[in-house]
């Protein structure tokens, strides 16, 4: 058995809210990095681009006037800057003084564009680094005096393109994300814990209804089988569990019902033919009699006798087939002389009774089924025909054989059941008549015998009813056993 569901839904959703939570910081995370490495990108660029402004061609010549800004970042000691002036062909204009010897002269920017990238400083620090391409000014770039000045100088002519590039330790931007990376890493652990509690308490909630239930079926007893289980304040996902846990609980209840009636009818339907033996006995030897008195005693002890036995075995059967303990055998048979083998112990009951016999039977057509199933099926579907007909009445048996299965028709006039009242002939020991007035000669065993033989043999059997009219009864069974 697997652990509680109580703790499966608390780590489930503890490691569901976590996942949550770590992708929601990672996704913050990288937002506030990329949001301060831009950040420090503008910076570092603006300054770039104001160094760049500070270097002029003159006469020819390139003239660095980076002593007019404000160097003392290239200048301290701590965390200090680094700045390369260079020319097209690679010669170097300016280095700052913390470059040492190091040289970043292998980062060029493509095109025209500021490029960016990750770099390490001479001092070993991480850093970002700038590298734009510029052009100098000119002093032909300054503004003329007046709009017609004809000093006979043309178009300026552009200076060399210079590559500068600048970089900076981003050891605040590190500590910022660090201290921003250990917030969140408590805040999410915080969090989680706070989830936790917050679960835990919800399931425990949540399950109370799933206790509740529990708690009732825990209560009941067998002698509490018609109580139901209830589930006013359930959540609507237990509705259906509720639901069929009451409908077993119905089955379990009709069960045990059946289990008390099956004692109080086997006891009713013995009681009458033990009776009938006991009272014949008891009057065969109050007094000597003669010999055919004797005989006649005999007789009248074993009908009985062979009347419990067939009750008896009816029961076994019964019971085998609730068992699942008759096994199907099948074999090639042929019905007609099924239904005819069935008929003979029954003809002379038949003419006593003068019942008027027609007989429809289809064309033989074998089937493979179990011949002893079928047998048991036919027999006391013409023996029902033949007690329940009116003495001179009449039955009709049908076949009908389709290519996938045999029907099986009889019906007999003389029917003092409705539909309503038939639908119950398939229900052990019920019988039309309410006062047994025929107990131990008809114990309502053997239509409940037919439908359990039916449909183990995959069939099925129906019922069709007129109150003064006919009683039919309809059995369908397939040519083939069904697979399994």
């Amino acid at each position: 058995m697997r652990g509680s569901l109580r703790t499966t839904l608390l780590v489930s959703t503890t490691l569901a809210t976590a996942a949550v939570l770590a992708a929601a910081g990672a996704v913050l995370y990288a937002l506030v990095r990329d949001g301060l490495v831009d950040q420090f990108d503008r910076a570092l660029l603006d300054k770039a681009q104001l160094l760049a402004s500070a270097v002029e061609q003159e006469r020819g010549s390139i003239d660095v006037e980076f002593d007019e800004l404000d160097m003392r970042e290239f200048q301290r000691a701590e965390h200090p800057g680094y700045l390369a002036l260079w020319q097209a062909n690679g010669a170097a204009l300016f280095r700052s003084a913390s470059s040492g010897a190091a040289d970043l002269d292998g980062f060029r920017p493509p095109g025209g564009e500021p490029a960016f990238c990750e770099a390490t400083l001479p001092g070993g620090g991480a850093a970002r680094a700038v590298a734009i391409r510029f052009t100098p000014r000119t002093d032909e770039d300054e503004p003329h005096e007046a709009e017609g000045d004809d000093s006979g100088r043309g178009a300026p002519t552009p200076g060399p393109a210079l590559t500068l590039v600048l970089a900076r330790e981003t050891a605040s931007v590190d500590t910022a994300l660090g201290r921003f990376r250990a917030t969140l890493v408590a805040v999410g652990l915080l969090a989680m814990g706070v989830s936790a509690g917050l679960l835990w308490v919800l399931v425990r909630r949540g399950l109370r209804p799933v206790e509740g239930v529990a708690g009732q079926i825990a209560g009941l007893g067998e002698q509490d089988l018609a109580a139901r289980v209830e589930a006013r304040d359930a959540p609507r996902e237990l509705g259906p569990v509720v639901d069929r846990l009451n409908e077993l609980l119905g089955r379990l209840e009709a069960a045990f019902v059946r289990e008390r009636r099956f004692g109080a009818d086997v006891a009713h339907e013995l009681r009458t033919p033990l009776a009938g033996l006991r009272s014949t006995m008891e009057v065969t030897l109050a007094c000597p009699r003669s010999g055919p008195a004797y005989e006649a005693s005999l007789q009248d002890s074993l009908r009985i006798a062979v009347r419990m036995q067939t009750m008896v075995e009816q029961l076994l059967a019964l019971a085998r087939l609730d068992a699942g303990q008759a096994d199907v055998c099948p074999e090639t048979v042929s019905p007609n002389r099924v239904i005819h083998d069935a008929w003979k112990p029954l003809a002379q009951q038949a003419d006593a009774r003068g019942l008027r016999v027609a007989w429809r039977l289809a064309e033989d057509g074998q089937m493979v089924t179990d011949p002893a199933l079928l047998g048991l099926v036919v027999r006391n579907v013409l023996e029902n025909a033949v007690v329940h007909a009116e003495k001179g009445g009449a039955a009709t048996v049908e076949t009908d054989v389709r290519p996938e299965a045999l029907s099986i028709r009889v019906t007999n006039s003389g029917s003092r059941l409705p539909q309503a009242q038939a639908d119950h002939v398939f229900e052990r020991f019920w019988r039309g008549d309410a006062a047994r007035t025929d107990a131990g000669v008809h114990c309502g065993l053997g239509l409940p015998l037919v439908k359990l033989a039916t449909e183990r043999l995959g069939g099925t059997v129906e019922v069709r009813s007129t109150a003064g009219g006919t009683f039919r009864i309809t059995v369908s069974i397939p040519r083939t056993p069904p697979s399994g």
